[in-house]
């Protein structure tokens, strides 16, 4: 297994908030919609060769499956009503940097120890930070839980590594643990996973539902159009109320059909539930969404335009991750030199 190397390409171009702004508004309830056809998934690699398994599934769990798959092991081991928990083990498995070896790394999984889980926890998250530090702090309520590891009993651990296991048998990894991000991008698993955790009746009182992933794709296909000509790299997509992104899923998915690269527009998601908030700065990364993908998590109601407060939040962020940067970079040339010293002496 590599080490994942936290200093590699850390650049963080400005963020700029474009001319033109895409808002992608909400369905109305009872809104009719004609069926779309769900876009083909992307297929198993071929074997390599004689005794050579495929990476990745031909058939993944769907959505609703996956996310029934994990409420129910969270809750079958009686892991508690921390749906962080259970949501930051699937944005850990999402979020695993080394790509395109699906089976061999459900099989690195399956092998670790509760232990050994929280501490790939933290170290996707401290890998992550020093990328996208901004979105990152934003998820950090999915991944804070780890740094626990002492206050857990063994029943807690239980229950945490038989959610890692759920999500292993239920291909997280085949979603998300493609080398492209537009086949990582079929299905939002964190979505999913939160409908799942949630009550209905908590969800009814947060005003909070899932909007259909084929509906997503309709709206998108409707606002943005088929004219590659109409829409340029540069523009920017707005979700005042964005859940955990969907609808940004969507309209990545469109662009790329169109020959567009996601990662040359601006995307800013709006959203008051933290939760949601953090699941969709998780998606941003996993979608390939680009440099300039924010969220703030705020009540769009009362608080209108949250842009600016979003772009202070990642000036900040980045700030502070480069700082950490050079002290870590200060502290290990002080500790060769202090090794080189000590070599020298010994020679002498």
């Amino acid at each position: 297994m590599e080490q994942l190397d936290l200093f590699a390409s850390l650049g963080e171009p400005e963020a700029l908030k474009p001319e033109k702004t895409i808002t992608l508004p909400k369905p109305v309830a009872g809104q009719w919609a004609p069926t779309v056809a769900k876009p083909q998934q992307p297929t198993a690699a071929a074997a390599a060769g004689p005794g050579r398994r495929a990476e990745f599934s031909m058939r993944p769990a769907d959505g609703p499956a996956f996310g029934e798959a994990i409420a129910s092991a969270w809750h079958r081991a009686h892991g508690g009503n921390r749906m962080e928990i259970p949501l930051g083990i699937v944005a850990t498995l999402a979020l695993w940097p080394l790509k395109g070896h699906a089976r061999t790394l459900a099989d690195f999984f399956r092998g670790l120890d509760a232990q050994q889980l929280l501490a790939c926890v933290r170290e996707v998250a401290a890998y992550w930070w020093m990328r996208r530090p901004d979105l990152i702090d934003t998820a950090s309520v999915l991944f804070r839980w780890a740094e626990e590891e002492e206050k857990y009993t063994q029943h807690e651990l239980h229950a945490i590594r038989a959610t890692f296991h759920a999500a292993l048998d239920h291909n997280a990894l085949d979603h998300t643990g493609h080398e492209d991000p537009e086949a990582n991008s079929w299905i939002d698993l964190m979505s999913w996973t939160i409908t799942s955790l949630r009550h209905h009746t908590a969800r009814q009182g947060l005003g909070e539902y899932h909007t259909p992933p084929e509906v997503c794709d309709m709206m998108a296909a409707q606002i943005i159009g088929e004219d590659p000509e109409a829409i340029h790299e540069g523009y920017s997509l707005l979700d005042p109320c964005a859940g955990t992104g969907g609808m940004f899923r969507s309209a990545a998915q469109h662009l790329r059909g169109l020959d567009l690269d996601p990662a040359k527009f601006t995307w800013f998601a709006q959203e008051i539930d933290p939760l949601a908030a953090a699941g969709c700065a998780v998606n941003m990364i996993v979608w390939g969404l680009g440099p300039n993908a924010m969220v703030a998590c705020g009540d769009t109601l009362a608080e209108g335009d949250l842009w600016r407060r979003a772009v202070e939040h990642r000036r900040v962020m980045v700030e502070r991750r480069d700082d950490v940067a050079a002290q870590m970079a200060i502290a290990y040339a002080v500790r060769r030199a202090e090794q080189l010293i000590g070599a020298a002496s010994e020679a002498t």
